[in-house]
């Protein structure tokens, strides 16, 4: 018995001298040691070889009066501010000027990199551990903070290019036919209109790429986008349920004007009797629209096309032009127990594609 417990001790002791030797040697105490040596050497005065000589290793942080946040992204990235540092490696690199106006002492570090500011392990603080990681934001991604911060009408386009490019690519797309943004689109998606609070960049990239092998059992087709195309539309979605417009009131400021131009266009009785001055009129070839529209996606003719929703090779056989105008103008009400969303498409868009579609015999 008592062999047993001397053993229990040892074992005990080693375990806990090796918890302790891990501790006193984290990658930080590297960091800090090698960044002290390195600021010591290039001290180009007393005063500066002082300071480097008098800096004791240990856990730093900041607290970002903006947003009342603790982060200890410096304990690892000790010279962001110091210009000795420009061309140096990360984590021992001077950041850029951005600094200057965005000072890490009012802002912190994780409103723009993302990760986790209270961490102080590489794996941890970049976001790349736990059962929902926030990997840091890099390149192009880092594009969403700046939207969400400063707007569209603060930043130079070049500057936000993804965001704006994200956002026309969701309307050419028209993901609000299955997903609601800010209250309007449909339903057959999960609402978008926060998704940016709830999922990172590399979830969202990955569910654009393949839906369903992240989603088991998502009906959301798999659209022939490029890698650009995908990384542009996760910027967008990140910014959404911030402080981003909405896609959607653009879309439908677009409609609007569209109609109006159906019922005031060149042609129509003006209330003084003449002809009332318009745009020139919108026309749509209804072929080119069903493939643009996005229909081509679910439904197929002959045999190019998506399988989710039914073939329309014969549809012009089957159904009427006025079915065809209905079922494309409110399909939850003619078919209540469908799968096909709500378009959204205007009166001549609706007119277009029942023209082709009734010479599918």
């Amino acid at each position: 018995m008592e062999r047993w417990v001397a053993i229990s001790g040892i074992v005990l002791t080693l375990a806990i001298g090796w918890v302790m030797r891990d501790a006193l040697r984290q990658e930080w105490t590297a960091y800090q040691a090698t960044y002290y040596r390195a600021a010591l050497l290039r001290a180009a005065n007393e005063p500066q070889r002082e300071w480097a000589e008098s800096q004791r290793r240990e856990v730093k942080q900041i607290i970002a009066s903006e947003f009342d946040t603790v982060e200890r992204c410096v304990t690892c990235h000790t010279a962001i501010d110091n210009p000795a540092f420009r061309k140096g490696t990360e984590p021992l690199r001077e950041h850029s000027d951005l600094i200057q106006s965005h000072p890490p002492q009012r802002f912190g570090c994780i409103v723009c990199h993302g990760g986790d500011g209270r961490a102080v392990t590489t794996v941890e603080a970049h976001g790349e551990s736990g059962v929902r990681p926030e990997p840091l934001l890099r390149g192009a991604y880092l594009q969403a903070p700046c939207y969400d911060c400063h707007g569209a009408e603060a930043l130079a386009p070049q500057v936000i290019a993804s965001v704006l490019h994200g956002k026309q690519l969701v309307n050419r797309y028209m993901c609000n036919g299955c997903h609601q943004i800010e209250g309007t689109g449909g339903e057959e998606g999960p609402d978008l209109s926060t998704v940016g609070t709830q999922r990172s960049w590399l979830w969202l990239y990955a569910h654009l790429a393949r839906p369903q092998a992240v989603t088991v059992g998502s009906t959301m087709p798999v659209f022939a986008m490029s890698r650009d195309q995908i990384r542009d539309i996760a910027i967008y979605l990140m910014t959404l349920g911030k402080t981003s417009p909405s896609p959607v009131a653009i879309s439908a400021r677009a409609r609007s004007a569209e109609d109006a131009q159906t019922t005031e266009g060149p042609g129509a009785e003006s209330l003084d009797g003449g002809e009332a001055a318009g745009p020139a009129e919108v026309t749509y070839d209804g072929g080119a629209l069903f493939y643009g529209a996005g229909c081509a996606v679910c439904h197929s003719v002959g045999r190019r096309g998506g399988q989710v929703g039914p073939a329309l090779t014969h549809i012009g056989r089957k159904r009427s032009a006025r079915d065809l105008k209905r079922l494309l103008g409110d399909p939850g009400k003619d078919t209540p127990d469908g799968k096909m969303p709500q378009l959204s498409l205007s009166k001549r868009q609706i007119e277009a594609l029942t023209a082709y579609l009734t010479t599918l015999q």
